[in-house]
């Protein structure tokens, strides 16, 4: 989609991240299962938090999902030997669960129900955790794209509609990068657009069907700078780095401004094929979810934001931008963002 081609050369193959399968429906317990819930959840109807009941046992995850958790988890798989174990929630209790699911000794199937924030989590084949010294660790493994994903309509109507609209124009900031990436061809390019139909819907079970085309267009594609930014800025502060990558999004489509063709992205979206439309639509987006329009509202200091330019810079989507980004420039952007 770039007229300008800084430093050619051929991208790697498009790579299958989710490996499982995905199903419509209204999910049921049964006894034999485990169930692990966030707030965002919500709790299972008709079954109380109780560590000394009988299967169905219901297991409760907070945030920052910590590798405390995981081993937690290991530990009442092992014990209770369920035949499932369903994770229902944001995206930090689905990294828990699928972590717990791949160490335990036993072997439950997974099924995971996306109904919090980044839901994009449960089609990718990698968790994200925090180990006792408050670094995020992430953990690759193609088994963790396997897993059996399920959109529970009745769940994804509990949301708040901030919550929702929050994992709309995450996603979408994420399918702007994939099609402004140099690495991005036909495979990715197509599921990426389509993501973006999906969003455009706004129907929440094609919010779900958006996330996981966005993320296996991610997979191989690697994102841009506002995911750059976002990952260590959220992972320094113990916060999601969804709102950050929300933040950041229409800025970034401005830095990058004419040097782009963006008229993949508008006959998608609709707007103007211009830097100006395509950010004014995410700008709808991040009002709708509720999200500041700068860091400094954000509750971010402006050493947070300094610091996390080195490793953005060394972000695996960085050597396929549009155009090189040195710290100078990332530091530019991020202070005008900053507010």
């Amino acid at each position: 989609m770039n007229a300008t081609d800084p430093a050619p050369r051929r991208p790697p193959p498009h790579r299958v991240a989710f490996r499982g399968e995905i199903e419509t429906a209204a999910l049921a317990y049964g006894d034999g299962d485990l169930v692990l819930v966030d707030p965002a959840g919500g709790r299972v109807p008709g079954v109380d938090v109780h560590p000394a009941r009988p299967l169905p046992l219901v297991v409760e995850a907070g945030y920052p999902p910590r590798w405390t958790a995981v081993r937690s988890l290991v530990g009442r798989l092992d014990r209770h030997r369920p035949a499932r174990l369903v994770v229902i929630g944001d995206g930090a209790t689905l990294d828990v669960g699928k972590q717990a699911w791949l160490g335990a000794a036993s072997a439950p199937e997974l099924v995971l129900v996306p109904v919090g924030a980044e839901p994009w989590r449960a089609f990718a084949p990698f968790t994200s955790l925090y180990d006792p010294d408050g670094r995020r660790v992430s953990r690759v493994d193609p088994a963790l794209g396997g897993a059996r994903v399920v959109i529970d309509t009745d769940a994804l109507a509990g949301r708040s509609a901030a919550v929702r609209h929050l994992a709309r124009a995450d996603t979408a900031v994420h399918a702007v990068e994939v099609l402004v990436s140099r690495r991005t061809r036909d495979w990715g390019r197509t599921l990426a657009t389509a993501g973006l139909a999906a969003l455009r819907r706004d129907r929440p079970a094609d919010d779900i069907v958006a996330a996981g085309l966005v993320t296996e267009a991610f997979a191989s594609t690697g994102l841009g700078l506002a995911h750059a930014a976002a990952s260590p800025l959220g992972a320094r502060a113990g916060r999601t780095h969804d709102t950050v990558n929300v933040l950041l999004g229409p800025y970034v489509v401005e830095f990058w401004g004419d040097r782009v063709d963006w008229s993949e992205v508008a006959t998608v979206l609709g707007t103007a094929a211009d830097a100006g439309a395509v950010a004014g639509w995410l700008r709808k987006l991040r009002k709708l979810a509720g999200v500041p329009a700068t860091l400094d509202a954000a509750g971010f200091g402006w050493e947070q934001v300094a610091d996390a330019v080195p490793a953005a810079l060394r972000s695996s989507g960085m050597p396929w931008l549009p155009e090189p980004v040195d710290g100078a420039a990332l530091t530019g952007l991020l202070r005008r963002a900053f507010g």
